[in-house]
This record gives C-alpha cells, sequence and structure tokens, in this order.
C-alpha cells in the first residue's frame, strides 16, 4: 500500500495504539494500498449466524509496578507517536501513556520510517544483534510467512494470555504461525464491504442495499441489477460516464471469492492448498469477469496496474459511480464528497449463507525474537491499553469515516467477521493472483484459462515455503 494510503488508516489506528486495524488489497508488485495487497488466510471457519450476546465487560485491572531504570520501550511505526489534541481517543492514551513512564520509569519512544521497511528492519537487526524496537506494527502479509520461518519474531504465547476476555475474540486466530502467535492486538475493527452513493441511489429510484442485508437479500443478483440501472451515458455523447461499479479488479475479485464461500489459498489435511480453481472460487470470478467485459457495468481497468485503484476512487469521489468496494478506513478520504455515501457487506454469492469480511493489510504489532526483557515490555504494553474504554475508541473511529448510524451497524457487525489474509508475501503468488484476474477483466483471457495457468507454480511455491516440514 502506498505511504500516501496509509497515513488515511493510521487516522483509524490512532484510536487503536496508532496503528492496529487494517486496509486492503491485491498483491505482488501492488504493494501499495490498503486495498491492494493480498495475504493468506488463517484456516476457514464454517460461519456461523451470530446471536447477539452480551460480552463480558473489560475491565482494567492494576498491574504491578516494577522499575525499568530508565530504559525506554520502543515503538516502530510508519505513523506518529501518541500527540494530544488530536481525537478524545488519542487524549486518553496519551494520558494513560504519561502515567505508564512513571509507573515503570520508562519512555515511551516512537520511532517513524516509511511504511513497508519495518520488516527488513526487523530481519536487519536479527543479524546485527539489536533490535530495531520493542514493537514494530507490519501488515499480516508482510510479517507472515517470511519472519516467523527465519526466526526473526519473539512468539507472545507466554507473554499475553489471550484467553483473556479483553482481548479480541479471534486474537490466537489471527495472530498465530504454524502454532505459535506472535502477533498482537488489542482491537480489530477492521472492515472490508461496498461504499454506495446514497445520493444517486435515491436519484435513480433504486433499493437500499443496507435494507436489502438486513433481510439477507443483498445478494449478488441485486449488485448486478443496481448496477446495470446505474450505468449509462448522462450527457448523449455515446460514452458511459455513470458507472454501477468501480474497483480495483484485484481487490475486487477478492471480495467476490470470499462472498461465495470461496478461497483463495486454504488449509486441507494440515496443508496450504492453492484454492483459486475451486468451484466456489471459480464462480466468482467468471461474475466478476462478467461484471466488466458481458454486463460492463464495471468501469474497465485500463491501466492494468494500481493506477486503477487511485481512478476508482476518483470517479466514485466525484459521483460518477454508485458503487466500490473498500474498506472502512477509506471513509476518511471521502470527506469532500458533495454526495451523500454509505457502507455495506459485499453482497452474498449463491454459496455463502453469511456475508464475508476478508482483509488484506491487517496490522499488527510484532516483537522482534531478540528483544531485550521481553516480559517486562509486554506488561507495559497491555498496561497501556485502556481496556474498558476500547469500544468507544472504535466507535468514534467508525464514526469519523462512515456518515449514518445503519454505516456504523454495518462496520460493527463487519468486526465479527474479519478474516485476515496474507497469501501476498508468499514467493511472488501475489503477482501470480493479479496478473490473473486483470487478464481476464480485460478480455485477455477467461478466469478458467488465466487460473489454470498459475495453479500449478503456485501450489509448488506454497509448498516449498509453507507445506515443509
Amino acid at each position: 500500500m502506498k505511504p500516501k494510503m496509509k497515513a488515511f488508516a493510521i487516522m483509524l489506528v490512532a484510536l487503536t495504539m496508532l496503528l492496529v486495524t487494517a486496509c486492503s488489497g491485491s498483491g505482488g508488485n501492488t504493494a501499495q494500498s490498503p486495498q491492494e495487497q493480498p495475504k493468506t488466510e488463517a484456516p476457514k471457519e464454517e460461519p456461523k449466524k451470530e446471536e447477539p450476546k452480551e460480552e463480558p465487560k473489560s475491565e482494567k485491572k492494576e498491574l504491578p509496578a516494577f522499575d525499568m531504570g530508565g530504559e525506554p520501550v520502543r515503538f516502530l511505526t510508519w505513523g506518529k507517536g501518541l500527540e494530544e489534541g488530536k481525537s478524545n481517543a488519542e487524549d486518553i492514551r496519551y494520558k494513560r501513556m504519561k502515567e505508564i513512564e512513571k509507573k515503570y520509569n520508562t519512555k515511551i519512544e516512537w520511532i517513524t520510517i516509511p511504511w513497508g521497511e519495518g520488516a527488513e528492519k526487523i530481519a536487519q537487526g536479527a543479524l546485527s544483534g539489536e533490535a530495531p524496537a520493542d514493537f514494530v506494527i507490519l501488515d499480516l502479509y508482510l510479517a507472515f510467512p517470511n519472519l516467523p520461518n527465519k526466526g526473526y519474531l519473539l512468539p507472545v504465547d507466554d507473554l499475553f494470555d489471550y484467553k483473556d476476555p479483553k482481548w479480541p475474540k479471534r486474537i490466537q486466530e489471527f495472530s498465530s504461525f504454524a502454532g505459535k502467535s506472535y502477533g498482537i492486538l488489542e482491537d480489530s475493527g477492521a472492515g472490508a464491504g461496498i461504499f454506495f452513493n446514497r445520493s444517486m441511489l435515491k436519484r435513480e429510484g433504486l433499493e437500499d442495499p443496507q435494507e436489502l442485508a438486513k433481510k439477507g437479500e443483498w445478494t449478488w443478483d441485486k449488485y448486478l441489477e443496481m448496477a446495470k440501472k446505474a450505468t449509462k451515458d448522462t450527457n448523449g455523447d455515446g460514452a458511459t460516464d455513470q458507472w454501477g461499479i468501480v474497483s480495483y479488479a484485484p481487490v475486487q475479485a477478492r471480495q467476490a471469492v470470499y462472498s461465495n464461500a470461496g478461497s483463495i489459498i486454504d488449509y486441507k489435511d494440515g496443508k496450504l492448498q492453492f484454492t483459486l480453481g475451486e468451484p466456489n472460487a471459480m464462480e466468482a470470478l467468471r461474475f466478476l469477469g462478467d461484471l466488466y467485459t458481458t454486463h460492463k457495468v464495471a468501469m474497465p481497468n485500463r491501466n492494468g496496474n494500481f493506477e486503477d485503484y487511485n481512478e476508482s476512487q476518483k470517479v466514485f469521489n466525484s459521483g460518477k459511480a454508485l458503487f466500490v468496494p473498500g474498506e472502512i478506513w477509506e471513509g476518511s478520504t471521502r470527506q469532500d464528497m458533495t454526495d451523500e455515501y454509505g457502507f455495506v457487506y459485499y453482497p452474498k454469492g449463491p454459496k455463502a449463507t453469511d456475508y464475508a469480511n476478508p482483509i488484506t493489510n491487517f496490522t499488527m504489532w510484532f516483537m522482534p525474537a531478540n528483544v531485550k526483557k521481553a516480559k517486562e515490555k509486554a506488561q507495559i504494553f497491555e498496561d497501556m491499553v485502556p481496556w474498558d474504554q476500547l469500544e468507544e475508541f472504535r466507535m468514534e473511529g467508525f464514526e469519523s469515516s462512515l456518515q449514518s448510524p445503519e454505516d456504523v451497524e454495518i462496520a460493527q457487525a463487519l468486526a465479527e467477521k474479519v478474516q485476515p489474509l496474507y497469501y501476498d508475501n508468499i514467493g511472488d503468488l501475489g503477482k501470480k493472483y493479479t496478473e490473473a484476474v486483470l487478464a481476464f477483466v480485460k478480455g485477455k483471457d477467461t478466469p478458467e484459462s488465466a487460473i489454470e495457468k498459475i495453479k500449478k507454480s503456485s501450489q509448488e511455491q506454497i509448498d516449498t515455503i509453507m507445506n515443509k516440514k
């Protein structure tokens, strides 16, 4: 993801220890935007209908103090450190940070580097013997599988009790690789879905997708039907100038696959398999290809690279498209839109029983393997989190990016459906995926042929990197 894109994500992440949510994407040489970095997913679970139940309230328990003797605890990030006067959440965190410094006789230091350099800094630190920081923020796909495979990350199973209900429910799933937990995450409010132009929806007399979603009727068929009605030549010059859908196709492909109970890779019989060629996934790719080449309701990806993502954002923000797939954080880039916008799940495919939330740019904190006083620093991290106020902070983040209570309700529901992906860093699997998708949405290949061409080499890379004992 491009640094300037990540800066927007940081606005949300500042709510959660600076940057612990996520953004989304599509892989390989597209490593640039919150919408564009795919990753390998955690093992899939059968979707369950979620029933509202009362969650145990996170309570702040005072941990015992100890003396660090002035030694700092360092955080490496591509954002700025905590500052006062930016938001209610950050003010509270800043105050807590100062209390922690006094309690433990330490100094919290924030080290800023460009986005994407954290993994390299950890590797350099492993070779030099000096950790670049005690905690490093990374997109999951930049951490897994390379860093744990090389022994560069510290397992945190003995440092944090992830069974404590104050931690996110599925944190062990999110943070684990090869049976050990590495990532640290205090909240998981990341969400991928679709932004829609609410004003255009009303002008065109279309149904509200949020209302359809409440009834379980927000489906691919409805998505296509509405996109067809919105796609038109508004000035009579013979060229389409209002689109049903704009997107960078590799981003939407990922969402389509998971919205149909498919996957790009998945664990089967204890081994990771390339599953993009399986029936549910292929049905999704055919649906996507038809949006571009048969129905022509999706604006073409003319550049065939990540510039198409930037173009799709400009077109949607200018009021010239009904739908754009994206993540919650991207709402912060739509503040100057004249039209009203909304946010909803990506529609369900025919094989799905629930809405999906696949996230590629899912960020977590990691500890380099050679951190000194890891146990003490882990306690300081944990003690610095205002556990009893995280829900309030998450709501503040949603409300800063979204426009209506209905949008926020969708965002809250998505938080329970998060599926982090990290396939992009398995050899050049992300690059292969991106090229295959772009080939068939541009009409240069069929989905079946494009995926067949990469299937064997993709599995070979997965076996070499992920399935070796």
